[in-house]
């Protein structure tokens, strides 16, 4: 991800002044930008009851589906809450201040897909926001690094809160608004994922036809943005439904095909099947396990260790197709099992059960679910019956505390997504939290300083997917069916039939193996040793035998070594 922004609010907490480095003047209060990178656009906008809004990234009309232009930026603010006309009528990936004169009051938001980092901290009487950390201090000196927030970061990095691992430095959760108030700030939720009660019964072909429609407006409305993206192509249902969706675009679009290995790495043939109907041109990259250096973090900008080493070979692979079809972005696929609910578990039985009781529906969702996970339909009955009378329990998300030197009872905060819309349903919290995992994963790729654009995190398309029951995308017993049904005709048969995985695996596992003598060091003499966070015996231990070590271990290892490589190099600078 390249997108960088930077703006200064001074003395503007308490509506004194406003102000960042440019300063053109606005009714006694100066606000514009330090920086912004060229694929973020620039919106600015004052009325005469003294409120000035100002919007960094890219933003569309929800109705016409097109880019915004800036004469029709001021119209938001004819609205008595110009943020939730923001939220409600348009969509993109931006951060967006308000700021009203009269009361000195500020409200700065970040759109749902989270697509635009947000970074925030208070500086005596100024708040400075920037895309990354290390804009949010002037000069070489770095605050020391949050150690209770690297604590909780290690028993599940995908958990991400307002507290980054940075001391003083605050993050601005996708969906939520910061807003002034007399103690200060207060975080504000001000979207929220919605169920319909009309999708419990609506038919597929119906549910399918609208899923369709969301999905091509959204690839249509980037790819007017960005008219020369490369499409990550694995062949996979996610990406080949961006594909579909862009073959009006054929002369524009390029797709890149990454090799990660043979079996599960290699999906060459699915890509080409895809490429071919609509004759994309197709660039293959064999991914190099040489990329992976686990010395060092591609998060180093950033206030928590948000990379992974092995994301270096994708990266550094991709650029180079990328410079040479001289694509303005990044398209991904990313996301997609996430949204489309992709759920190997007996929760969307639980839902179903609780939507539409005992009875024929019932039933068939659990046949649906035996046919797609293989359990047994017993088994899937009992545990769904379990579940169900534990809904009203609140949601405990998953810890993971193997190699951790000290055990932690306190659960992990709840996103507000999950409090507010999950609406009692099992099944529709893990949704949201496989959606929320998914933004997690939006900065990870950094591919030749080009922007990566999600569309399938798309505002409008995640609204319309969390809004289906997670039970109905299961029909006839397959995963993510209703997309199935919706690009059937779209789509090579091979693709719609496909229910096999791509998987960087050996990749990363090839990379972990080869850099294993660094990885012992790092975790030796590492910080995280130092301060009591692992169990230097017990990593040491397990990595005694290398050729032993399970993928699961590998997994939980890697974890730390990326934590250790981000907090070298925040030292070193």
């Amino acid at each position: 991800m390249s997108s960088s922004y930077s703006f200064v609010m001074d003395g503007g907490l308490f509506g004194e002044r406003f102000r960042s480095a440019v300063g053109e003047e606005s009714g006694g209060t100066s606000i514009s930008l330090n920086a912004v990178s060229s694929d973020l656009d620039h919106y600015e906008a004052s009325d005469d009851r003294g409120r000035h809004l100002l919007l960094v990234g890219n933003l569309f009309d929800r109705f016409a589906n097109r880019i915004v232009p800036p004469p029709d930026f001021p119209a938001l603010l004819r609205e008595n809450d110009p943020i939730g006309t923001l939220l409600s009528e348009y969509w993109g990936r931006y951060v967006a201040l308000l700021h009203d004169n009269r009361t000195g009051q500020i409200e700065m938001v970040r759109d749902p897909s989270g697509q635009v980092l947000c970074y925030y901290r208070r500086d005596g009487d100024r708040l400075l926001v920037a895309s990354d950390a290390n804009q949010l201090f002037a000069g070489p000196a770095m605050p020391e690094p949050d150690w209770a927030a690297m604590a909780m970061h290690l028993r599940n990095p995908m958990v991400r809160t307002q507290d980054s691992c940075v001391q003083g430095v605050c993050e601005l959760l996708p969906g939520l608004s910061l807003r002034s108030c007399a103690d200060g700030f207060q975080t504000l939720a001000r979207w929220l994922p919605r169920i319909e009660e009309a999708m419990i019964e609506k038919p597929v072909d119906q549910i399918a036809d609208r899923l369709k429609r969301e999905i091509e407006n959204a690839v249509s409305a980037w790819a007017r943005r960005f008219p020369r993206p490369l499409l990550g192509l694995s062949g996979g249902l996610d990406s080949s439904v961006i594909a579909a969706s862009l073959r009006s675009r054929k002369d524009d679009v390029n797709c890149l095909n990454a090799i990660s290995g043979t079996g599960r790495g290699d999906e060459r043939s699915y890509a080409a099947a895809v490429a071919d109907m609509y004759s994309f041109p197709l660039h293959e990259a064999v991914l190099d396990v040489a990329d992976i250096d686990y010395a060092k973090s591609l998060a180093a900008p950033k206030p928590r260790p948000s990379s992974s080493a092995f994301t270096q070979a994708i990266d550094k692979g991709s650029a180079r197709v990328a410079e040479a079809c001289g694509a303005e972005a990044h398209f991904s696929g990313g996301g997609g099992d996430n949204i489309f609910a992709f759920i190997h578990s007996s929760y969307p039985a639980t839902d179903c059960l609780l939507d539409t009781g005992i009875g024929a529906t019932y039933r068939l969702t659990l046949s649906n679910l035996a046919r797609m996970t293989g359990c047994d339909v017993w088994q899937i009955l009992s545990r769904s019956l379990r579940h169900g009378m534990l809904a009203r329990r609140p949601f405990v998300q998953r810890v993971d505390e193997r190699f951790l030197l000290a055990k932690n009872p306190e659960a992990l905060p709840v996103h507000p997504w999950i409090e507010g819309g999950g609406k009692r349903r099992p099944g529709k919290r893990q949704h949201i939290a496989a959606t929320l995992e998914a933004i997690h994963f939006t900065e990870f790729l950094n591919i030749g300083g080009l922007p990566t654009i999600y569309p399938l995190l798309s505002q409008p398309l995640m609204e319309f997917c969390l809004s289906i029951p997670v039970w109905r995308w299961s029909q006839g017993g397959v995963d993510r069916s209703l997309v199935r049904e919706a690009f059937r005709k779209l789509l090579p048969q091979q693709i719609i039939d496909r229910r096999s995985k791509g998987s960087f695996g050996q990749l990363f596992e090839a990379g972990f193996m080869r850099n294993v003598d660094v990885i012992r060091t790092m975790l030796f003499e590492g910080q995280l040793a130092e301060h009591g966070l692992i169990d230097r015996a017990a990593c040491l231990d397990a990595l005694s035998v290398p050729e032993k070590l399970r993928p699961e271990i590998i997994s939980r290892l890697a974890i730390f070594v990326d934590a250790e490589a981000w907090l070298a190099a925040r030292s070193c600078h």
